[in-house]
């Protein structure tokens, strides 16, 4: 019993296959007469334009970020708790404005004690002077010796260089009392704001980043085939792709060391001050590699239906449709055909509807 069941299963499969194929093959659908297929119209033919070889210079894009020639990181020369930050992240700044200031209570202890040993240095100046002139006087008189002379002598050496390391000790503590105002040292913007008031600012620690909006360039990394055919001063095409902007930019760097990971040099063009252009943005620059022939025809003469292209080409006895693969566009309005056509056939360009 169980073989004939599986028997029948056999058959019935191999029935299903046979009905399955037989459909596929058009079995259960009407036929088209031999002849009577008649392809789809062509398209309007309007005026026709000769496939154009043209020559044009090639190029090879390379990579590059946008930085800012002048960059500075303020930071703090004393440690001090930090009493106000004037400015934030985008504000526009001028050489010496006011940035930071810092709790300097302490700085100026240090200035009146420096200014107190001041004081008290010329007064002893004034002393050592007063009993100099008296023992001078003495030894003239043959009242005093020659050695009590010499010790007066000394004793006003000593307290000139006491009073004078004494005001150098007041310069240094004044000095380091001015390091709580923190001004910016360039005309420019802050990048970053690494602090808040109430922070205990350290020196070398960070607390704004600053660069100069004026002085912006383009480091490109250039492959070494590319990067040994250009030289500094060279001009070149700079494409920034988030705000669409193309510019010429002239060369005024190129590192002399190469990545030895990437086989590359780092080439540095300027930008100069661009309205809309900050740094980290993404640039590529066009570097020129020699000349290339292309044929073009008007980009209103191709025609796609899907994924395929086609053009219709006019030759001497008739209109032809031939499918072609198209490649770069370019501003005037041309396309370049990278295969199905030859240069000086005519192709048809459509009238537009």
């Amino acid at each position: 019993m169980t073989a004939i069941k599986r028997l029948t299963g056999m058959v019935l499969a191999l029935a299903l296959l046979a009905v399955m194929m037989a459909w596929l093959a058009g079995w259960f659908s009407d036929t088209i007469e031999p002849g009577s297929y008649a392809p789809p119209p062509a398209a309007a033919a309007g005026d026709s334009v000769p496939v154009a070889l043209v020559e044009r210079e090639r190029f090879e894009y390379a990579t590059g970020t946008v930085r800012a020639r002048n960059e500075t990181i303020v930071s703090a020369r004393m440690m001090a708790s930090i009493r106000a930050i004037h400015v934030r992240a985008g504000d526009s700044v001028r050489s010496g404005q006011l940035l930071v200031e810092l709790d300097a209570r302490e700085q100026g202890a240090r200035v009146e004690q420096a200014g107190q040993a001041v004081a008290s240095a010329q007064a002893r100046l004034a002393e050592a002077r007063s009993h100099h002139a008296r023992t001078e006087r003495l030894a003239a008189q043959r009242a005093a010796s020659t050695a009590e002379l010499e010790r007066a002598l000394a004793a006003l050496r000593a307290a000139e260089a006491e009073l004078e390391r004494a005001r150098e000790a007041l310069a240094e503590a004044r000095s380091a009392a001015s390091y709580a105002e923190i001004t910016a040292t360039l005309d420019g913007r802050v990048v970053e704001r690494y602090a808040e008031p109430g922070d205990t600012a350290v020196p070398g620690t960070p607390l704004l980043k600053l660069y100069d909006p004026s002085a912006l360039r383009l480091e490109a990394d250039v492959r070494e085939s590319l990067a040994a055919s250009l030289a500094v001063g060279d001009s070149l095409d700079v494409h920034i792709d988030a705000t669409g902007e193309q510019r010429r930019a002239a060369i005024e760097e190129i590192v002399p060391s190469a990545d030895p990971g990437s086989r590359s040099f780092v080439v540095k063009l300027t930008l100069g001050e661009a309205r809309g252009l900050y740094p980290g943005m993404y640039g590529r620059v066009a570097i020129p590699t020699g000349q290339v022939r292309e044929l073009r025809i008007p980009a209103a003469a191709v025609m796609r239906v899907g994924q395929l292209e086609y053009v219709s080409v006019r030759t001497a006895d008739a209109t032809e449709r031939r499918f072609v693969r198209s490649g770069r566009s370019a501003a005037d309005g041309t396309v370049e055909v990278l295969s199905g056509l030859d240069a000086g056939e005519q192709v048809v360009v459509p009238d537009a509807p």
